[in-house]
């Protein structure tokens, strides 16, 4: 049965310091089987925090006591870091991996896996199975499919996805932000995390910015959602407002003004493309992209895509799954 996913946002706090209360819930959390929690003789507890929506949804634990087990949380995709380190991920297999501290890993999908973690404090980010394998196909013609992640990545492939969720997770964890602000904040985080961890032979690692344009870009691709002046941006990107605009002349053909435009209306599309008509409107899609004339913004999306938002908006070109649940 397909439940529709809501635009609001959610927040579900669980406490305690009964080892057993700790037990039963996590099982219950990860699908966990042969669970153990394993407490020091110090008074125990545990505090769970989980925010956000039907997509995708921000998680912090805390325990004071190692625990262990087989957990296999299905359709879902989760993305972690230990305040700590010291999580191990499939300590039965030769492949395990040991967390470092504030490091993301992907934990495995689609299959159990072990886990044994000391006291401490762990961050998750939880991603929809059928959003984040929607986002990974959006503007192809591939058909949705189960996405394999390694569980670590190079430290140097992390640094965007790091800065996404720095500046994402305040409004994430606010439940008053929903509809269309929600929904761009669940695709950022998600485009990043597909970005970071995705196979270099699937989707090859971005390079460090090194040039003005590169650092302009990348700085107009975090910010892409507020007014951006022509001057903040050169002075973002180490350079003057006309050594950019030369710049992108030369290596983009276009001008940084232009470059920030069409990122909106691509940023936009997607967003129209995975949002549900129901319950989000264009122009909440469109002014959470940046653009806050509605009439300029319909003529420029005209103009790229030959078709109309509302069009996008109520279509049947979004991939099933995208906006529905399957329970």
């Amino acid at each position: 049965m397909a439940a529709r996913r809501t635009a609001e946002a959610h927040e579900v706090v669980r406490t305690g310091t009964d080892p057993e209360e700790a037990l039963a819930f996590y099982s219950g959390v990860y699908d966990g089987h042969d669970m153990a929690m394993e407490p020091d003789g110090q008074p125990f507890g545990f505090r769970y925090r989980a925010t956000g929506d039907d997509r995708v949804t921000l998680r912090t634990s805390s325990v004071t006591a190692h625990r262990s087990g087989v957990l296999a949380p299905e359709r879902q995709y989760l993305l972690a870091w230990s305040i700590e380190g010291g999580i191990v991920v499939d300590a039965d297999r030769d492949d395990a991996v040991t967390l470092r501290p504030g490091v993301p890993v992907m934990y495995p999908a689609g299959r159990p896996f072990h886990a044994s973690a000391p006291p401490g404090t762990q961050h998750l980010v939880h991603f929809d199975a059928d959003f984040l394998e929607a986002v990974a196909v959006a503007g192809t013609d591939e058909a949705p499919a189960p996405l394999a992640f390694p569980v670590a990545i190079p430290p140097e492939r992390l640094a965007g996805l790091q800065s996404v969720l720095r500046e994402v997770a305040r409004p994430m964890l606010d439940v008053s932000v929903v509809d269309g602000d929600r929904d761009v904040l669940d695709l950022r985080l998600a485009e990043a995390a597909l970005e970071a961890f995705r196979p270099a032979a699937e989707h090859p690692s971005p390079t460090i910015p090194v040039g003005g344009v590169e650092r302009a870009k990348a700085f107009m691709a975090a910010h892409f959602d507020r007014p951006l002046a022509s001057v903040e941006i050169a002075t973002a990107a180490g350079v003057s407002v006309r050594t950019l605009q030369e710049g992108f002349q030369r290596r983009e053909g276009t001008t940084p003004t232009a470059w920030l435009r069409d990122l909106r209306l691509a940023k936009a599309r997607l967003g129209l493309q995975l949002a549900d008509p129901h319950e989000t409107s264009v122009a909440e899609i469109a002014q959470s992209c940046g653009f806050r004339h509605m009439g300029r913004f319909s003529g420029a999306y005209v103009s790229a895509y030959g078709e109309y938002p509302g069009d996008t908006l109520h279509g049947r070109r979004r991939h099933s799954g995208a906006a529905d649940i399957v329970e």
